[in-house]
C-alpha cells in the first residue's frame, strides 16, 4: 500500500514512523507531531491496530482533529474485516467513525 500511494499520481507524501519519526524524541510526540503536520491521516485498521498501544493514541489525536476541531482529516481504511466486539471497548469513538462515516476496504 505504501509504495501505490507513494508512487502515485499525483504521490502521497507519507509519513512512517520506522523512516520519519526523530530517533531520540518521545513517541506520542512523534505521533501528534505528525498528525499535526498532515492534511490527512489514513488509519489503517485492523485487528492488531486495535490492540496496539501505540496505534490507540494516534486515534484518540485524531478524534480531537474530527471532533473537537471540526476537522474532517481522518480516512479509515480497513486492511481485513474486524468483529465489532473484538474492539477494545476504549475504542467507542472507532465505533461511532464507522458507523457513521464511509471507509475503504482494501
Amino acid at each position: 500500500m505504501v509504495q501505490e500511494l507513494e508512487n502515485a499520481i499525483p504521490p502521497f507524501k507519507l509519513c512512517l514512523h520506522k523512516r520519519d519519526f526523530v530517533p531520540g524524541k518521545w513517541i506520542i510526540d512523534n505521533i501528534i507531531d505528525s498528525i499535526e503536520k498532515s492534511h490527512k491521516t489514513l488509519l489503517v485498521l485492523s485487528e492488531h491496530f486495535v490492540q496496539s498501544e501505540w496505534c490507540k493514541y494516534e486515534l484518540e489525536f485524531s478524534h480531537f482533529r474530527l471532533f473537537d476541531e471540526h476537522n474532517d482529516a481522518a480516512i479509515l481504511i480497513l486492511l481485513e474485516p474486524i468483529q465489532e466486539q473484538t474492539i477494545p471497548k476504549r475504542f467507542c469513538k472507532l465505533r461511532k467513525i464507522m458507523n457513521t462515516k464511509t471507509y475503504l476496504e482494501w
